[in-house]
């Protein structure tokens, strides 16, 4: 069945018993705010990342891929595996509705159109590596990694130990490859050292307190 994605009696209730799940937990299935935060704010020190924000439809699609062992977390297998489907479309949609932990506009504003070719986290995320056809990173998940719409996560923020282990995952076909199998073919032409360098740049983004003025716009040609 298909997520619903309009106002009605059906969303309130999924949003209600999304919140509950989130904050309190319930059936075998422990809270999210116990890791992600209770506002899903993530706990980068921990490595976990926040979820306010992301997609409904995207954070569905992890939540069943765990519960079918086709993406593996020692801590998110078991609890997917005992979400039912309600459960697992409720907590996606009260997910997706939380505010962002983040600012949108000032991260797209801050986006490095040509950064320093040295720099190799920011060129592959902004510019790509065509010599090895890796296309740029916010051709997919937007301008400074705000995430597009409900399939392509943000990444601005997230934790660059967790960007750099799902890399790891999908190089090596442990973790589905996503919508039209994308990042599992980008991943496996990325070196080891873009994949690093990638997920250092990301997780360095601002997220949280990033406002227009503490992002600097970067930009001019070399």
């Amino acid at each position: 069945m298909g997520m619903i994605f309009f106002a009605s009696p059906v969303w309130a209730d999924a949003v209600a018993d999304g919140r509950k799940i989130m904050t309190e937990g319930g059936g075998g299935v422990i809270a999210c705010a116990t890791c992600h935060g209770v506002n899903g704010e993530g706990m980068a020190a921990a490595g976990f990342p926040y979820l306010a924000g992301q997609g409904a439809t995207y954070l569905a699609e992890q939540l069943k891929n765990f519960a079918a062992g086709e993406r593996h977390n020692p801590v998110m297998e078991p609890i997917a595996k005992a979400m039912n489907p309600a459960q697992i479309e409720a907590v996606s949609i009260y997910l997706s509705q939380l505010p962002k932990p983040y600012d949108a506009l000032a991260l797209t504003n801050m986006v490095e159109t040509y950064p320093d070719k040295s720099a190799m986290g920011a060129w592959v995320a902004n510019r790509g590596d065509w010599d090895n056809n890796i296309p740029a990173c916010i051709q997919c998940h937007g301008p400074g990694g705000v995430g597009v719409g409900a399939s392509f996560p943000a990444l601005a923020g997230l934790p660059a130990n967790y960007m750099r282990q799902q890399l790891i995952d999908w190089k090596a076909e442990k973790r589905p490859a996503g919508p039209l199998s994308l990042m599992g073919d980008i991943a496996q032409r990325m070196s080891d050292q873009q994949i690093s360098a990638v997920a250092d740049y990301f997780g360095g983004l601002p997220a949280g307190a990033a406002t227009k003025a503490a992002v600097t716009t970067k930009s001019g040609a070399r």
